[in-house]
């Protein structure tokens, strides 16, 4: 055998061991994750507590993982989605929650960009409208009522004609 046979033979069974640990390791992880889609639906309905930004489901934190096998367990004893998201809005606040829920309060962060843009649109129509109309020069025509109460109040001063 030559020495290149020799080294290659020497370093065959330790990539083989190298391979099969990597092959255990992602197995047991793999397992460690099989989540059902409800309960991969759920995770996503929350936000990881400390991941900015990133639900439970996409997390890679400790806790968030924690969290996943938590709503897989409970979905296995039998307790509702909203059993499941109360539990955990319970135990972490509202914030916990990535879409706030549509009462109360809350009603607010849903509606206030709408009634925002409204009436943003609304007082942008009427400065037009004014700035038109003053830029004109038209000016509205006075009703005969008001000429004539002019008319009675001038001429005793002998303004008016």
């Amino acid at each position: 055998m030559t020495r290149l046979g020799a080294r290659v033979s020497q370093l065959v069974p330790g990539f083989v061991i190298v391979v099969l640990v990597s092959f255990l390791y992602a197995g047991a992880v793999q397992a460690e994750e099989a989540l059902s889609p409800e309960a991969l639906e759920i995770a996503n309905q929350l936000s990881c507590p400390v991941c900015q930004g990133q639900s439970v489901r996409d997390s890679n934190s400790e806790l968030a993982r924690q969290m996943r096998q938590l709503i897989q367990h409970k979905l296995d004893t039998g307790e509702s989605r909203e059993e499941i998201l109360q539990y955990f809005v319970d135990r972490y606040g509202v914030s916990v929650l990535r879409e706030p829920p549509r009462q109360g309060y809350f009603w607010v962060l849903w509606w206030g960009p709408v009634v925002g843009l409204v009436g943003g649109i609304l007082l942008l129509v009427l400065y037009f409208r004014r700035r038109d109309a003053a830029a004109s020069g038209i000016e509205e025509p006075v009703a005969p009522e008001e000429l004539r109460r002019v008319e009675q109040l001038l001429e005793p001063e002998g303004r008016v004609r």
